[in-house]
C-alpha cells in the first residue's frame, strides 16, 4: 500500500474571514482545502482527513439543543455526530469533485468516528469544555452521576481524558485498502467509555481535534502527519532580535525546546505543536505544518515547516 498521510484540517485553515463562519465562505474554503489535499493523492499518498468542527459550533441557525443530560436523542455526543456528518459531507463532495476534475479514479468516504477514552487519567491533554445548558439546573453531584469522570459548573462540562482506542480503526484501514480517501475523527471524534458489560457509553466532552488527529496518525502508522494552518511555515518572533524567524526544518528535540521557551503563545498553535510532538514521540515518521495551498510545494521541499524525529 502507498505511504499514508493523515491531514488535520482545522477551523483556522478553513475559515479565512471570521465574519463568514457559515454559508458560501465556508464552502469555498472547504473546496479550496480539498483541492490542495488532492495534491497528496497525485504524489502517490493515501490520505485520511481529520477535520475540526469548531467553526460550526454555536451557529445562529443551529444552537446547542436544550434537554436533559440523560437524553440519548439530544446529547452532546449526538450533536457532535451531526456536525461530523455535515462538514464531512461538504468535504467529501469537494474531494470527489476535484478528483473527477483531475481525472483520478478515486473516491472519498466519510466515517463517523468514536474514540474510547479513559476518564481516570490525571493528565489533562485532550479535553475541553462543552457548553451544554440543560433545561433544569443540576448540581455538580447530579452531573457527575450521569457523566463518568466529569464535573459540571455553570453549564460547562470539564473532564480529563486520554485516548485509548479508535472504534472505527479497522474500518478506516479497510477503506484505505480499497482506495478511498477517508474523512474521519471529525471534531476530535465522539468520546466514549466502556461500561461494565463492554458496551460503549458517550462522554459529554469535546476533544482537541489536533491531538486526536495525532492519535489517529499514530494508530494508523501514518508516514506523515500534516497539519493545515493559515501560514506556509511556522514563524518565531524572538524578543532578542525583534524580527521574524521562519522554521523550515527542525528536529523533535528542537521543537520541544522552542515550546519550553514559550515561543508558541497562541492557543491554537500550541495545540498543533503538541499534536506534532505527541505523534513523533510515539514513533511517527515526519510532521509537516503548512497552509493548504502550499501542500504541493511543501511536498517538493520548497516550503512548509518539517519536523523530524
Amino acid at each position: 500500500m502507498s505511504k499514508l498521510a493523515v491531514v488535520a484540517i482545522g477551523g483556522n485553515s478553513l475559515i479565512e474571514d471570521e465574519g463568514d463562519r457559515d454559508g458560501p465562505g465556508q464552502l469555498e474554503a472547504i473546496c479550496a482545502s480539498a483541492k490542495y489535499v488532492v495534491d497528496l493523492v497525485v504524489n502517490g499518498w493515501n490520505v485520511v482527513i481529520a477535520h475540526d468542527n469548531t467553526p460550526q459550533l454555536n451557529q445562529p441557525d443551529e444552537p446547542l439543543p436544550h434537554g436533559s443530560l440523560r437524553s440519548s436523542q439530544w446529547s452532546p455526543a449526538s450533536f457532535l455526530a451531526g456536525l461530523q456528518g455535515r462538514l464531512g459531507y461538504l468535504i467529501q463532495q469537494a474531494l470527489d469533485h476535484e478528483l473527477q476534475h483531475r481525472g483520478l479514479n478515486r473516491r472519498s468516504a466519510c466515517l463517523l468516528t468514536r474514540l474510547i477514552v479513559s476518564p481516570e487519567d490525571d493528565e489533562t491533554t485532550l479535553a475541553q469544555p462543552v457548553r451544554w445548558p440543560p433545561a433544569e439546573a443540576q448540581t455538580t453531584e447530579e452531573a457527575e452521576a450521569c457523566t463518568t469522570g466529569l464535573a459540571s459548573n455553570k453549564g460547562e462540562t470539564r473532564t480529563r481524558l486520554e485516548p485509548r482506542e479508535l472504534v472505527e480503526q479497522e474500518a478506516i484501514k479497510t477503506l484505505l485498502q480499497a482506495g478511498f480517501i477517508v474523512i474521519a475523527a471529525a471534531g476530535g471524534s465522539i468520546p466514549v467509555v466502556r461500561d461494565g458489560e463492554g458496551g460503549l457509553c458517550p462522554v459529554e466532552a469535546r476533544l482537541h481535534s489536533d491531538l486526536v488527529a495525532s492519535f489517529l496518525a499514530t494508530q494508523l502508522n501514518a508516514d506523515l502527519f500534516l497539519i493545515a494552518t493559515t501560514a506556509e511555515r511556522v514563524v518565531l518572533f524572538p524578543q532578542q532580535t525583534g524580527g521574524a524567524y521562519p522554521l523550515d526544518m527542525l528536529t523533535l528535540a528542537e521543537l520541544r525546546q522552542y515550546e519550553a521557551d514559550g515561543h508558541f503563545s497562541n492557543a491554537r498553535q500550541q495545540s498543533q505543536i503538541r499534536a506534532v510532538i505527541r505523534y513523533l514521540e510515539r514513533g511517527g515518521g515526519a510532521a509537516l505544518l503548512t497552509c493548504p495551498q502550499a501542500i504541493g510545494r511543501a511536498l517538493a521541499g520548497r516550503t512548509g515547516t518539517w519536523v523530524l524525529p
